[in-house]
């Protein structure tokens, strides 16, 4: 009798162990199959009255991203919070990068120390969730300002 406790307690360790892979929430999924959102910081210009940065976004998701909300904040040199704001890359098909500018009015470039990636307001992607789309973004930056989770 012992035995059959034991047994069946055992097998039903396995059978939830097993449907427990079912369950792995979406980001880990896309993190195990090195699934990502590629973001970098390619450009700041400064113009007469704004600075205009430039991204590189490259969907690596293996699916059409049919759009990405980013909420971003601007931190000055001395990493005091500037400006908060949203920006949406609008689609992307699988394996495409898409360069996207944006204009901080008021702001010198020389003045902006990092662009922190604070949240993903919108992701839409085949079972992807702003959670899970933050999870798998990847920061990088080719200025002297940092982008970075």
């Amino acid at each position: 009798m012992k035995f059959y406790r034991y047994f069946r307690s055992g097998i039903a360790c396995l059978l939830m162990a097993g449907c427990g892979f079912l369950l792995l929430p979406q980001e880990a999924l896309a993190q195990e199959h090195g699934k990502s959102i590629s973001i970098e910081l390619n450009k700041a210009q400064p113009l007469k009255d704004a600075c205009r940065i430039s991204f590189i976004v490259r969907n690596d998701l293996g699916a059409p991203l049919q759009e990405l909300g980013i909420e971003i904040v601007v931190l000055d040199r001395d990493g005091l919070a500037q400006e908060l704001m949203v920006l949406k890359t609008g689609s992307l098909r699988k394996g495409k990068r898409r360069l996207r500018q944006f204009d901080l009015p008021q702001t010198d470039c020389g003045q902006i120390g990092e662009i922190l990636i604070n949240d993903v307001s919108e992701c839409q992607a085949d079972g992807m969730t702003a959670a899970s789309c933050l999870d798998v973004i990847r920061p990088t930056h080719k200025t002297n300002i940092k982008l970075g989770l």
